[in-house]
């Protein structure tokens, strides 16, 4: 400690100051070391000037409620001051509350502030600041250990500096490095976790030790044996549990005190008021009864009946999507009607659910069950909050809850439970998911369903009678096969996709792709996308993207921009070659940039793998088959290096390994699924057959032209027996995806020359495009769009596009199709708006380039006829 500084010293007049003013103005106040600062998105970071973190070491977290955020900087930043320390903290109580909020960023809840102390220091200085906060209050920091009961202050092993770095597979993960070559993960989960080779400063503990006392409680609440987890959350975690009693099966759920607090309190309020809810509704058929309410520790357990093994989301992954005809198996109509029966028995007690989702109707059987009633309303009370795209509009804007609210969220369930499609959520537009599901429900039955279809479109009418007509039809359990609908209100039309609005809707995203890459360009050095410099989810593919519009203002400002950032982004990772995740993707977007005089002086030029080089994979996204085929163009750009080395050192390792499979590469996924990766373009068989072709014929190379022969035909099989299985119930939208799916496959085989069955698979991919969620490139519409480009499929390209905008909010004209969180790669190729925008582009001129950083002089573009 650095004499002369009181402990406990409070400054005064902070009232309606903001933070970063306070600290500014305790900073200057501060004698001694100058201290610099800096603000990002979430953080305030203080730093003694000129200090250089070490990599990794023991640092403290200081936990707060947001409410009380400005007391705690008045006690602890001075003494920080006066320690000479670097720490961050939230830079708003706004922002305080998001991380607080067991959401938005789970492991984060409670750090108001992190503190990185010298090794020497970490443990006096712990000591002495959970003396000095002594009571005050802040949620428990889950990835931590906290220094003394009743105070704030908590401490763990962790990265100072983000250690950023690469697995076998190119993906940027951050590991701290042990003396003997150990690797330990970097990033906070919610568990406290200890390097083997570390020895706490607080306990002595080695790091062994440590992580084998960290499980959770095996018997809680003297009676409830925890045998399985259900559901993991910075909110709370959901258990099933044994009563030792008498044997009885339970769910037991957590609420974390002080985690996201409003006006009604914390999550505990939730589970307060859905005890009170349950009592009310005992002896309900079809709700999960109340059993018991305890505190452990701070935190409070609710406990129900278990109601049954899975949740309506699994449900509908695990046995397939529900059957609309009258009588079908897992009938739509036998669902909706016993959810609808159970709505009226909880109305009949007085309780508006207000939280009906998939998540919250348990599935066993014929047996349905509601849970979760912590927002209910029950006798003029309830609390906010609802589920976005389920909830209707008016729930989210705060107003009186009704009973027709409940059979609104029904409407949505149902749909889901028909289309295995969550409901769109992707801005915050609280009418788009209603509106959205209406007009997918005009595109597939016209505007005069009937059946069970149309009693979904009842339930989402905005007319409050025609819903509760609909919810009592529903419950009644008549035939509804050929009843017209209760309401004569048309179903919202489509938007129709022509040339003139497919441009349109392209210069509005390339708006947005320039926005969140200006900001992608200011990400700070602890996020991993200021780290990412690769095609599939980085730089690079938004740099190729943009090479396509070069004559659109504000481009060349951010490409000059972008260079060096992606050349900053490769400095800072060592990358292993690969073409969509790794080096060699990269290069090819450096080298592209150059040829149109964006270059940096700092880029040396592409990496070219050495005579050594062995990769661990043959696939196109860090394997083999795409670093030949991305020095196959770089070759174009750098002739004479020795690229081509590197093309048959790629194509060679290919020739020499066996095709893939199902054990070689693996899916998550059950069988039911019908996906198959090591069929696909990404990571199977497609990508492989599609290198040596191309290679092949461009090295004139017979080997590799007769292997390519004969692995199109098993490709060939292979496509047709995945066909069949993309078209059930059970299917998952990945199975008609460019990268695991039939998308991906058919390019390949259309560019063989296997048209025939390319057009096939093509049909496969069309019949399932009303079951397919998202709109991006890897997983999504997009993919299947620049399919259909491809194959010179014009009407059906438009009709995917009319896919994607029934997946968006907003506008036709300006569609929001992902998220806008640059952070978590939305302006990206894979997954963002840069390979939404390429698909659009192509839409709207007629075909151009793809946007892979793959050779395309093997494909035939077409301009619409």
């Amino acid at each position: 400690m650095s004499p002369g500084v009181p402990y406990g010293r409070e400054v005064i007049g902070m009232a309606g100051e903001e933070i970063p003013e306070l600290v500014e103005r305790l900073v200057r106040g501060s004698a001694g070391t100058v201290f610099r600062t800096a603000t990002d998105a979430t953080w305030l970071r203080v730093a003694p000037e000129g200090a250089r973190l070490q990599q990794h070491g023991w640092k403290l977290h200081v936990s707060s409620r947001a409410a009380t955020l400005t007391d705690l900087i008045g006690k602890l930043v001075p003494v920080l001051l006066a320690e000479g320390c670097t720490f961050k903290l939230a830079k708003s109580v706004a922002v305080l509350e998001r991380l607080n909020d067991g959401v938005h960023s789970p492991a984060t809840v409670g750090k108001a502030f992190t503190i990185y102390p010298a090794a020497d220091q970490v443990r006096d200085l712990g000591v002495r600041l959970a003396e000095l906060l002594a009571g005050h209050e802040g949620p428990r920091v889950l990835s931590d250990r906290r220094v003394r009961p009743g105070s704030p202050v908590y401490y763990r092993y962790g990265p100072f500096t983000k250690p950023w770095t690469t697995d076998a597979y190119g993906r940027l993960i951050a590991n701290i490095p042990g003396p003997g070559g150990e690797e330990f993960g970097a990033l906070a989960t919610l568990r406290y976790r200890q390097p083997d080779w570390v020895v706490d400063p607080f306990t002595g503990e080695r790091g062994g030790a440590a992580n084998a006392a960290t499980g959770g409680p095996k018997v809680i609440g003297g009676h409830y044996e925890i045998v399985a987890g259900v559901y993991e959350s910075g909110r709370g975690d959901t258990y099933r549990a044994v009563d030792r009693r008498d044997g009885r099966r339970v769910v037991v759920k957590q609420a974390r005190a002080l985690v996201d607090e409003h006006g009604a309190g914390d999550v505990r309020m939730r589970l307060r008021n859905e005890r009170r809810v349950l009592q009310a509704l005992d002896g309900v058929d079809g709700v999960a009864g109340f059993v018991d309410h305890f505190r452990y520790g701070a935190d409070e357990y609710l406990v129900t009946e278990d109601a049954g093994p899975a949740n309506l989301d699994d449900d509908v992954m695990l046995g397939g999507r529900y059957g609309l005809e009258a009588g079908a198996d897992r009938s739509l109509a036998g669902l909706g009607g016993r959810l609808a029966r159970i709505l009226h028995a909880v109305h009949a007690r007085g309780v508006v659910a207000r939280d009906l989702s998939p998540k919250n109707v348990i599935v066993d059987g014929d047996r349905v069950t509601l849970v979760d009633f912590g927002l209910s309303w029950y006798d003029g009370l309830h609390l906010p909050g609802a589920t976005i795209g389920y909830s209707p509009a008016r729930q989210l804007r705060g107003e009186d809850p009704r009973p027709a609210d409940d059979f609104a969220a029904l409407g949505m369930t149902l749909m889901f439970a028909a289309y295995g499609l969550a409901p769109v959520s992707v801005g915050e537009d609280w009418e788009a998911p209603r509106e959205r599901a209406l007009q997918t429900i005009r595109r597939d039955f016209g505007d005069a369903p009937t059946g069970m279809i149309g009693v979904i479109a009842d339930l989402l009418d905005a007319d409050e009678d025609t819903v509760l007509r609909a919810a009592r039809r529903l419950a009644s359990g008549q035939d509804h096969a050929a009843v017209p609908r209760v309401s004569a209100a048309p179903l919202p039309r489509q938007p129709e996709v022509t040339d003139t609005l497919a441009a349109e809707i392209a210069d509005n995203l390339l708006g947005d792709l320039l926005d969140q890459s200006r900001r992608v360009l200011k990400s700070s050095s602890g996020q991993s996308v200021a780290h990412d410099a690769g095609v599939y989810s980085g730089a690079a593919g938004i740099g190729l993207e943009l090479l396509e519009h070069l004559d659109a203002p504000g481009v060349a400002d951010v490409l000059a921009e972008l260079v060096p950032f992606t050349v900053r982004a490769v400095d800072s990772v060592d990358l292993s070659p690969g073409l969509m995740v790794g080096r060699t993707g990269v290069d090819v977007f450096l080298a592209r940039a150059a040829a149109e005089g964006f270059r940096d002086p700092a880029y040396q030029g592409a990496f070219i793998p050495a005579a050594d080089w062995a990769p661990t994979l043959d696939d196109l996204i860090v394997g083999a088959s795409g670093v030949a085929m991305g020095h196959l163009l770089l070759e174009e750009f750098e002739p004479g290096r020795g690229h081509l080395d590197a093309v048959r050192r790629g194509a060679g390792f290919v020739l020499g390994a066996p095709l893939p499979n199902a054990e070689s590469v693996p899916t998550n996924l059950p069988a039911t699924a019908g996906v198959d990766p090591s069929v696909g373009r990404a990571h199977g068989l497609a990508g492989t057959v599609e290198m040596l072709h191309i290679v092949g014929g461009r090295l004139a190379d017979p080997a590799l032209l007769t292997a390519a022969e004969e692995r199109t035909a098993v490709l060939r099989t292979r496509a047709e027996e995945m066909i069949p299985r993309a078209l059930t119930r059970f299917a998952a939208p990945l199975a008609v995806s460019w990268c695991q799916g039939l998308a991906g496959v058919a390019q390949t085989l259309f560019m063989v020359g296997a048209r025939e069955e390319a057009h096939r698979v093509a049909d496969a991919c069309l019949e399932s495009l009303p079951r397919v969620s998202v709109a991006t490139q890897c997983c999504g519409g997009a993919g299947i769009g620049n399919m259909l480009i491809d194959l010179g499929r014009w009407d059906d390209a438009r009709a995917v596009a009319v896919h994607m905008l029934l997946r968006s909010e907003g506008p036709a004209r300006h569609p929001v199709f992902v998220k806008d969180e640059p952070e978590n790669n939305s302006a990206s190729w894979a997954f963002g708006v840069a390979g939404v925008l390429g698909f659009f582009r192509r839409l709207a001129r007629g075909g151009g380039h793809s946007g892979l950083p793959v050779p395309e002089a093997a494909l035939s573009m077409r301009t619409p006829g």
